[in-house]
């Protein structure tokens, strides 16, 4: 399907052709007179009356030049349709990042790596391999907040991604918020689609919503929740005080909770010690439940402005051209 993505820019489309129709109707300036007498100007009058006057040209090439640059400007798009219905998934993420996400227990290319960057990582990866799937975000901390609800616009969702930092939403772990929260954003999805992904690594220590109330309402609306445990047991390093200093330090997880959230919601619990069981993570998600989705939904969109923009700076560099060629009489 072809459309544009800054449709206000056609507007502007007549402004060349109305450019040319003003300045084709301006009066035209009187020659000047000669200065200098020619010893054969009889003869260069004589055949200049016998000359046929020069039509006007329109100046096709430097209107459709412009025309085509202003369609550039309009950001013209191919959005490939999926054809009739095919089978997609669409998931909710939630991911920690409360302060104990500073936790350096990974290793990212021999060096120490944080807990929310190896999870940032493992989410983004995830996000760029789906085709035609849905996804949403939530961060929670002190709270839970939804950065974006479920969309096709997976590359919205990896840039939201970027942006998150550790504590932007406190210190604590909202966990029973982050729950219900996603609950609110899902049960008025299908019910295959009804699956919230859980990154964390702590236990829930702040909120409105008890995990046990934020379960109950997960049973209700029928959401699976898939929590993923993140962070090694026993002591890790952390960086603590106004420089950051790295000292080691024990966060431990409520696995027991974790563990109930996922079998009582009909999900699954995944404990992940190192980057490569995040990586196995990953690939079970291409094993969840999928819906089908209907012809209205819109695949990704491919540029285009670059042809009309490219053949419009053609066309204006041959008007150009032309222009210095043509020896007018005066």
């Amino acid at each position: 399907m072809f459309a544009f993505a800054s449709v206000a820019f056609l507007l502007a489309l007549p402004l060349p052709w109305l450019l040319w129709w003003t300045l084709r109707r301006l009066p035209l300036r009187p020659a000047p007179r000669a200065a200098l007498f020619h010893p054969h100007a009889a003869l260069l009058a004589q055949l200049a009356a016998e000359t046929p006057p020069r039509p006007r040209r329109w100046p096709w090439l430097w209107l459709m030049g412009c025309t085509l640059l202003v369609l550039a400007l309009a950001r013209p798009q191919w959005i490939v349709l999926l054809p009739g219905e095919y089978p997609a998934r669409d998931f909710m993420l939630a991911i920690d990042i409360s302060g104990s996400m500073r936790a350096q227990d990974f290793i990212i290319d021999k060096r120490p790596a944080d807990r929310l960057t190896v999870v940032k990582n493992t989410v983004d990866e995830l996000l760029a391999e789906r085709r035609g799937d849905r996804a949403g975000l939530i961060v929670f901390g002190d709270e839970a907040l939804t950065l974006s609800p479920v969309t096709h616009d997976l590359n919205l969702l990896r840039r939201l991604l970027q942006d998150i930092d550790n504590g932007i939403a406190g210190e604590k772990t909202a966990l029973g918020d982050a729950v219900a929260l996603a609950v609110k954003r899902l049960r008025e999805r299908p019910p295959a689609a009804r699956i919230l992904l859980l990154f964390t690594d702590g236990a829930n220590t702040a909120g409105a919503i008890a995990p046990a109330r934020a379960l109950a309402l997960a049973q209700q609306f029928q959401v699976r929740i898939y929590t993923i445990a993140v962070g090694k047991d026993g002591q890790v390093l952390f960086p603590s005080g106004a420089n950051n200093q790295l000292g080691l330090s024990e966060l431990p997880i409520d696995e027991a909770l974790l563990q109930q959230l996922a079998d009582e919601s009909g999900g699954r619990f995944y404990r992940a010690r190192d980057s490569g069981a995040l990586q196995k993570i990953v690939k079970d998600i291409d094993a969840l439940e999928t819906v089908n989705v209907k012809l209205d939904q819109l695949g990704e969109p491919h540029e285009a402005y670059w042809l009309p923009l490219f053949a419009g700076l053609l066309l204006l560099f041959a008007a150009q051209g032309r222009r210095a060629r043509e020896v007018l009489p005066s």
